[in-house]
């Protein structure tokens, strides 16, 4: 995806950051969900260290789309089923202490949030996106293929990026934004009210901050080499 090295140490230091913190939920988490949550996120930081470095084309881009696709449905359907008020396993019902509308950060965690699951879903989105854009016909990259490099500093040019691919690409990284900005007013609420970055949901919100923000650039990265 790209030959400078700053870009590339940045990203693998940044995403490999977030690979410990998803491990380390991993061990805490006793909710199915959430522990799905943090693997498909654990799987996406992986991957993205992955891309920057010329070896990632040597892995197969076939099971990368089905894993993030799949993660996308995980996600989009979490957040339908939130968003119609389904508290959903190991939450607290409707009407109890901590589940009214007016909570910031519900006390089961961002995880309960629709609008949180959207934008997990979006990340999974983007990386079907890049992957799309890094092997799709005419270019090169996973399975096999070189992933040209085109001097420090640039992306390679793996795909023509026609008007739809770009249309999308920049929805994806407003998107993004927009929600790495949702995560840290999240956080802020939830470090006023009475958390810390030490608890779950803290540090969730914040890995959730620094991953919409992290994959923003990767796209924005792709849409101006």
């Amino acid at each position: 995806m790209t030959s400078d090295p700053v870009v590339q140490w940045a990203t693998t230091a940044l995403f490999g950051a977030l690979a410990a913190h998803s491990l380390w939920r991993l061990s805490t988490t006793r909710r199915p969900f959430d522990a799905a949550s943090h693997l498909l996120h654990l799987g996406m930081s992986a991957v993205m260290v992955a891309m920057v470095w010329p070896w990632w084309a040597r892995l197969p881009a076939l099971p990368q789309v089905a894993f993030f696709a799949l993660g996308a449905a995980v996600f989009a359907g979490a957040a339908g089923w939130y968003g119609l008020g389904a508290p959903g396993p190991g939450a607290p019902a409707r009407g109890a202490p901590g589940s009214g509308p007016t909570t910031a950060v519900p006390s089961a965690g961002h995880h309960r949030s629709a609008r949180c699951q959207v934008v997990h879903a979006v990340m999974m989105l983007a990386m079907v996106w890049a992957l799309a854009v890094m092997t799709g016909p005419g270019g090169h990259g996973a399975g096999g293929h070189e992933v040209g490099a085109h001097g420090a500093g640039q992306v390679a040019a793996l795909v023509p990026l026609d008007t739809s691919i770009l249309i999308a690409g920049v929805v994806l990284a407003v998107v993004l934004v927009a929600g790495g900005v949702l995560f840290v007013a999240d956080l802020v609420r939830h470090l006023r009210c009475c958390g810390s970055l030490r608890d779950g949901t803290g540090s969730d919100l914040l890995a959730g901050a620094l991953m919409s923000f992290g994959t923003a650039a990767m796209c924005g990265l792709m849409l101006t080499g």
